[in-house]
């Protein structure tokens, strides 16, 4: 009796073994039947899903054609993240056929002015300026030499990090080596300097912007300067 019953279940997990199999290699022939296309984050802003799926279809073929297990999902993943406003992409098959695509867009930091126009991203990546969507970032112009690209993704990246600041930062050039800064409120240029001590810079901003808006001042200043020590000083 033991023998027989030992026997049953082994044929049980035989026919088992061999139904999974079947249905794996089954599921691997399925056809692509649609994309499915889900953007990270905020959502689409320089692409749409339909520039996305025109995308596939051009490299891949119609979707008819190709089945799960043709597919070379590593390949798609770099496909798209070569379209310069991609920041990352995965690329996946759900089992009922349909390919699963999420994309992460580049974020702009600051739009770069110039001959050539170009954006910025938090890690210094250039995208091309888009005639699609004009994100609501700071302006810096002029042209922009290596050396300076850091410190200006970190003077906005400090901005950025205090409500009133981000919401008041325009437009950002560089002259002899220091920064100057446009903001949309207020008719005086501010001139930053270098990076050095540059939470207190901005500190002293912040306090001069409240002092002018509850005070009114003798002179009208045209330019702010920050760079000096333990002061703040108007022309």
């Amino acid at each position: 009796m033991k023998l027989k019953n030992n026997i049953f279940f082994g044929l049980t997990l035989i026919v088992i073994i061999l139904l999974s199999a079947f249905a794996h290699q089954q599921n691997k022939r399925r056809k692509i039947g649609s994309i499915s296309i889900n953007f990270k984050s905020d959502g689409p802003k320089f692409l749409s899903p339909s520039f996305v799926n025109k995308l596939l279809i051009q490299n891949i073929g119609e979707l008819s054609s190709e089945t799960k297990d043709s597919l070379d999902l590593s390949r798609l993943e770099t496909l798209l993240e070569n379209t310069p406003y991609i920041l990352n992409a995965e690329a996946f098959c759900f089992p009922e056929g349909t390919l699963g695509i999420n994309i992460l867009e580049k974020k702009p930091l600051v739009m770069i002015q110039g001959d050539n126009s170009y954006y910025l991203d938090n890690f210094g990546s250039e995208f091309p300026v888009s005639e699609s969507y004009s994100p609501l970032i700071p302006i810096y112009n002029g042209e922009l030499n290596s050396s300076n690209k850091n410190n200006l993704l970190t003077l906005v990246n400090f901005f950025n990090e205090d409500s009133f600041l981000k919401s008041e930062i325009e437009t950002i050039y560089n002259k002899s080596n220091s920064f100057y800064v446009g903001l949309k409120s207020y008719d005086f240029e501010v001139e930053i300097g270098g990076m050095s001590m540059i939470l207190d810079k901005l500190l002293k901003l912040k306090v001069f912007c409240t002092y002018q808006e509850n005070n009114e001042l003798e002179k009208k200043y045209k330019l702010i300067s920050l760079k000096f020590k333990n002061q703040i000083v108007g022309s």
